[in-house]
C-alpha cells in the first residue's frame, strides 16, 4: 500500500499559522485528529505532515496551502496594540484583523489599476499636543456633519450608516466584521489607502463612536488595535487623544451643556428618569458614554443597556448582498463591481473579494447607492 503523501514544514512558518490564527493546540488537534503534542511538535521541529492533513488546516486556519511551503514566514506590517490590558486575539478577532489586511490591500491593487487616487482627504499634520475639540469641530464639519442637533429623531443605525457613508466620501474605507468586544472594537490602518474596521458585533451606538475612535487615529497617521474605553487607557497618550475626539464629535461641548440642562430638569420632574439615560437618548450614543460624559467628559466603553426607544440593531435579517455590502463598505464593493466591469480583475478575483454569488451584481450594486463615489487621480 502506498504511503500518503507529506510534505516538511517548517516551524517557524507553523507557528506563524497559528499565532496570528488565533488558534490553539488543542483545538488543531481535535480538528486535525491528532494529539496536542503533535501540534506542539510541529511548532518546534521540521516535522513530516500528510498532505490530506495539512489541507484541512488549510482550511481551518484560512490560509493558502502554498504558505506552508514557505521557509520562513511572510513579512508583514507590524500592528500596534493600544489595547489596555492586551489580550490574546481569538479565533474570531484575528480573522477581523486578516480581513481588514487582505481588503485594504485588494483595494489598493483595484484603485491603482483604476487610476483612482488612494490618498485619504482628511488634514495632514494632526498631533496629539492638538485640541482634540477642535479637531472634532473641524473633522464633522468636513463630514458634513456638524449640523445635526441632538434629539433629531434619527436612529443610531440610521446616524451609523450616515457617518459611514460620510468618512468613506474622504477616501477612507470602513469596514466591519465580528469578535469579542473586549478583544477588539476597531482596528484602523493609517497606511494608504486608510481603512477602519469596526466590530460588528457592538450596537450602532457604540459603532458610531468606534468609527470616530478609528477615525481619530487615521488623523494622527497612528494606526492600530483598540478596544476603546471612556476613560485614557494608562499610559497610551494616542487612545486618550482618540476617545476625546470621538466624544467631542458625538456631544459637543455646546451641544451637552444644552442637552445636560434639559436632562437635569426632566430628572427633577421625573424621578425614575436618569440623566445619563436622557443623554444617551438625545445623542444616540451608549448609556456609559454619557454617564462618563457628566462625570469626566471622554468618552465611554459602549454595549450597556440603553433605555432609549432608539434602534440599535437592524431587526430584519440583512441577505448576501447587504451583508456583503456591510462588511466590506459601499467604497470596497464599488470597487470590485468597476474594476470586474472594466477587466481589470477576473470574475474569480471579484468572487474572492466579495465571497457571495456575482449573479447578485444588480442588488450588490444597488446597495452601493450612495453619494460616495472613487475619486480617480487628478480629479477635482
Amino acid at each position: 500500500m502506498a504511503k500518503p503523501p507529506t510534505v516538511k514544514v517548517s516551524p517557524a512558518v507553523m507557528k506563524w499559522v497559528v499565532e496570528t490564527g488565533g488558534l490553539a493546540a488543542p483545538d488543531i488537534a481535535k480538528k486535525l485528529r491528532v494529539s496536542e503534542s503533535d501540534v506542539r511538535g510541529w511548532m518546534e521541529h521540521r516535522s513530516e505532515i500528510s498532505l490530506a492533513k495539512l489541507e484541512r488546516l488549510s482550511n481551518y486556519a484560512k490560509r493558502p496551502l502554498a504558505v506552508f511551503l514557505l521557509d520562513e514566514p511572510p513579512a508583514e506590517r507590524a500592528l500596534k496594540d493600544y489595547r489596555t490590558p492586551r489580550v490574546a486575539l481569538t479565533r474570531d478577532a484575528a480573522l477581523a484583523v486578516r480581513a481588514a489586511r487582505y481588503w485594504q490591500e485588494a483595494s489598493a491593487e483595484m484603485m491603482d489599476m483604476l487610476g483612482c487616487d488612494a490618498s485619504p482627504r482628511v488634514r495632514p499634520g494632526v498631533a496629539v499636543r492638538h485640541s482634540p475639540e477642535r479637531a472634532a469641530a473641524e473633522q464633522m464639519r468636513k463630514l458634513g456633519m456638524d449640523a445635526q442637533p441632538a434629539g433629531q429623531g434619527k436612529g443610531a443605525e440610521q446616524l451609523y450608516g450616515e457617518l459611514r457613508d460620510a468618512v468613506e466620501s474622504l477616501n477612507v474605507h470602513v469596514f466591519e466584521r465580528g469578535a469579542k468586544p473586549e478583544e477588539m472594537r476597531c482596528l484602523s490602518l493609517s497606511e494608504s489607502p486608510c481603512a477602519i474596521l469596526v466590530n460588528s458585533r457592538e450596537p450602532a451606538a457604540a459603532k458610531r463612536f468606534a468609527l470616530l475612535h478609528g477615525y481619530g487615529h487615521i488623523l494622527l497617521g497612528k494606526g492600530g488595535l483598540c478596544a476603546p474605553l471612556a476613560a485614557a487607557a494608562p499610559g497610551s497618550a494616542v487612545e486618550s487623544w482618540c476617545s476625546k475626539f470621538a466624544l467631542f464629535a458625538l456631544m459637543p461641548r455646546a451641544d451637552f451643556a444644552r442637552e445636560f440642562e434639559g436632562a437635569a430638569q426632566t430628572a427633577r420632574r421625573d424621578s425614575a428618569a436618569g440623566i445619563p439615560e436622557i443623554l444617551s437618548d438625545r445623542f444616540a450614543v451608549s448609556l456609559q458614554a454619557a454617564a462618563q460624559a457628566v462625570v469626566a467628559g471622554l468618552a465611554a466603553e459602549s454595549g450597556a443597556r440603553r433605555a432609549t426607544g432608539l434602534p440599535e440593531k437592524s431587526k430584519s435579517r440583512p441577505g448576501p448582498a447587504q451583508k456583503c455590502v456591510g462588511e466590506r463598505g459601499r467604497k470596497f464593493v464599488s470597487l470590485v463591481l468597476e474594476s470586474r466591469r472594466g477587466g481589470t480583475i477576473s470574475g474569480r478575483d471579484a468572487l474572492c473579494y466579495l465571497d457571495t454569488d456575482l449573479r447578485r451584481e444588480k442588488e450588490l450594486a444597488a446597495c452601493c447607492l450612495t453619494k460616495a463615489r472613487p475619486r480617480t487621480a487628478g480629479a477635482p
